[in-house]
């Protein structure tokens, strides 16, 4: 009879210990703890004096002779920014709004766009953007 409470109460213990190491793996695998490879490559676009002007994963904008490059993914839940209305940058996917500084002016998105660094090269009218895919 001694033997037996001893056995089980054992097993229970390593049942325990085995989740417990269980949930602690795969929290690990749910946070993302991987090694990511990190890609940099040039991105080049042509210069155009539009006020607003889509390109994919960049917005660039043209106002008061100064050129701004913004991420074309809302702050909200990353959907691609591709309208502009009444001088607003506009998320098709929930109706965010931003104004051409990239601050958001109408929610769900609170955050403001992020500002992209580039350089320009007038000799060729090419905005460059040396960008970090992961």
């Amino acid at each position: 009879m001694h033997l037996e409470k001893h056995s089980r109460r054992k097993f229970i213990q390593l049942a325990a210990a085995g989740a417990g190491l269980s949930m602690v793996y795969l929290w690990e695998k749910m946070m993302g703890k991987q090694v990511l490879m990190v890609v940099h490559k040039k991105v080049i676009l042509s210069v155009t004096r539009k006020l607003v002007t889509f390109y994919g994963n960049y917005i660039v904008v043209f106002q008061h002779n100064k050129t701004k490059v913004f991420s074309a993914h809302c702050t909200h839940l990353g959907c691609i920014i591709n309208k502009v209305e009444n001088g607003r940058l506009i998320c098709p996917c929930h109706g965010s709004e931003f104004n051409l500084e990239g601050i958001a002016v109408k929610g769900p998105a609170y955050k403001p766009l992020p500002s992209i660094p580039f350089r320009e090269d007038d000799k060729k009218q090419e905005i460059i953007i040396q960008s970090s895919v992961s």
